[in-house]
């Protein structure tokens, strides 16, 4: 082909990357040139000579685009920019979202909308994903990844012949060598494999990790309760941060993962041992920093790859190319096609069943693996992100987290657990961690009166905050705090911190203890009694903050405020839609929520 595909992406996770290489694969598979690369890593000198341009973009908090982003982004703002500089560029967008937060998938729709104003051709419709939806970010990405192939071989008349989806050949992005197969270690001594940090050595390009060492991991509900949260104390000195920061790590896997994953490779005679020495280097695709240094097989599965991962439906392609079990393949292909994704949402999704039960429900497949087919279905453990909780004025030297540990019930036998919450509950007192700081989604002008909602580990950033305006003798008389949780006496965490701070500072606390009466009562209940308060603290230019679980609290929070303004107000209740709007438009109301 006379023409090549620039695929770039921008995620803090590494989802983004997994959708643009899905597209990049796809790309090879019609023999069609094409290159993939992070934002941050594209050579901004061949724009001009671009003609083929596909940009997958991930939304961080309140709208932002991802790190990896803003380089590229700042440089598309530039005022000297020419309205027709793209005029030769057709391209498409795809972004990976939340519809939970208020600016859904808002990087990528200013980034397509930028691309037009500059002259750019937009091939196809934006595409939003949503993380929200049930067959996740797969039931958009895949009618648009459709979608861009059929625009592409109408517009450049491509032959049929040259775009045949080759479903049988398998793209490989690394060249996968074992160094050394003798064994080591007994299947007794994997634990072995979790005493390294494998990302150590990524400290030498990156100066934003660091180091730090667990002082205190203690429960802040009480045994008898049906969850278990952690708070967590980092001791890293010099470190800096304010409130509203974010801390990343990157958890590993249990033992039990672990062995069960070898466990399942042992029983269908899959070859491979955790003694393995692994060489990964360059075949089409960039080599990430930590696998260029050599590995064991058992360090990649204790900490690079994601046990927990629930695979997507690019999994299952693979995983069909090499099945050769009649009933296996039949099966694995019905979840690759669209008329099959419910019934791959209800083997996966729903009960969450992870990569190491898929492999162990195809045995017949899953003795076709090999170590180069293994780095093309796993998927990398990817950082998770938690709010700062301390203040590092009041507590020097430390970094403090609020982890509610993630353990439910499924129709499958074994209860599902969080990745990274139980790794982190688990961690020792004097365990080290890896760790990185970004700036949060949250804004705290200092002179300005603040509502502060924040039912359950969403307290966290707003005990960051209050800590820092007492260690700074600041009049905690201009905050609000609702605080929500079940029960006073068994999940009220950092409890005689708010207590102390009420006493010490004026600090107004509210709390709502849904399970402590027969009749549930939340945080928007106790906004409710106190609207004319809040109303008062609005009038005087107060700001609105919620953090906490996305489900259903943040529009009924929401919908309190609209009626408390309707009401205080005398306002009718489009007006008083049009003034929370406001707010939000301002930065005066600003969410940051979970699922």
């Amino acid at each position: 082909m006379d023409f090549s595909i620039t695929i770039l992406y921008a995620s803090e996770t590494g989802t983004a990357q997994d959708v643009a290489e899905q597209i990049w694969k796809s790309a090879k598979r019609k023999g069609l040139n094409s290159v993939v690369s992070a934002l941050d890593d594209y050579d901004l000198a061949n724009f001009d000579s671009e003609r083929l341009m596909v940009f997958v973009v991930a939304t961080t908090g309140q709208g932002d685009p991802p790190d990896n982003m803003k380089q590229f982004w700042r440089f598309l703002l530039r005022k000297s920019l020419p309205p027709s500089m793209l005029d030769n560029i057709r391209y498409g967008v795809i972004g990976l979202g939340d519809s939970s937060y208020k600016k859904f998938n808002f990087a990528a729709k200013k980034l397509n909308k930028r691309l037009a104003q500059l002259g750019g051709i937009q091939l196809l419709p934006i595409g939003l994903a949503d993380d929200q939806h049930d067959l996740g970010i797969d039931a958009v990405v895949s009618p648009w990844v459709r979608e861009l192939w059929e625009k592409i071989i109408f517009i450049y008349n491509i032959p049929n012949v040259n775009i045949s989806n080759n479903i049988e050949r398998i793209i490989e992005r690394y060249k996968i060598s074992i160094l050394d197969d003798s064994k080591q270690r007994s299947s007794t001594e994997i634990a072995y494999y979790l005493e390294t940090d494998i990302y150590t050595q990524e400290m030498n390009i990156k100066d934003e990790l660091k180091i730090g060492v667990i002082i205190e991991n203690t429960r802040t509900t009480a045994e008898d309760h049906f969850q278990d949260v952690r708070l967590i104390k980092i001791q890293r000195e010099d470190i800096i941060y304010e409130p509203g920061d974010i801390i990343y790590v990157r958890p590993k896997n249990s033992l039990k993962q672990i062995e069960k994953f070898f466990n399942v490779l042992n029983d269908n005679n899959v070859l491979l041992h955790p003694d393995m020495i692994i060489q990964v280097s360059e075949r089409q695709i960039k080599v990430p920093y930590v696998l260029k240094q050599t590995l064991t097989l058992g360090e990649i599965v204790a900490q690079y790859w994601d046990l927990n991962y629930k695979p997507r439906r690019s999994t299952f392609e693979i995983l069909h190319q090499i099945s050769e079990n009649e009933l296996e393949k039949e099966k694995l292909h019905e979840f690759t096609m669209p008329g099959g994704q419910e019934e791959l949402y209800d083997y996966v999704n729903r009960p969450r069943r992870n990569i190491i039960e898929v492999l162990a429900d195809f045995p017949h497949t899953t003795s076709k693996l090999n170590i180069q087919i293994l780095f093309e279905i796993m998927s990398p453990i990817k950082p998770r992100a938690f709010s700062i909780a301390s203040s590092a004025i009041n507590t020097k030297n430390e970094i403090h987290m609020l982890v509610a540990v993630v353990n439910y019930k499924t129709k499958l036998f074994e209860r599902r657990l969080g990745l990274c919450s139980n790794w982190l509950a688990n961690l020792k007192v004097k365990s080290k961690i890896i760790f990185w700081i970004r700036k949060g989604t949250f804004i705290f002008p200092s002179n300005v009166p603040k509502i502060l909602i924040g039912p359950g580990t969403g307290i966290a950033p707003f005990r960051s905050l209050l800590l820092e305006k007492a260690a700074m003798k600041q009049d905690l008389t201009t905050c609000l705090l609702f605080f929500g949780c079940r029960y006073k006496d068994k999940d009220y965490h950092c409890k005689e911190d708010f207590i102390n701070l009420t006493s010490t500072t004026g600090l107004k606390l509210f709390c709502a203890f849904s399970r402590d009466q027969e009749h549930k009562i939340y945080v928007q209940h106790i906004i409710r009694e106190n609207n004319f308060l809040c109303w008062e603290f609005l009038q005087n230019g107060a700001n609105i903050y919620l953090a906490g679980n996305s489900k259903d609290m943040p529009n009924n929070v929401r919908d309190e405020f609209i009626d408390l303004v309707k009401e205080n107000g005398k306002l009718t209740y489009e007006q008083a839609v049009n003034f929370i709007e406001q707010l939000e438009k301002n930065n005066r109301y600003q969410s940051e929520t979970w699922s």
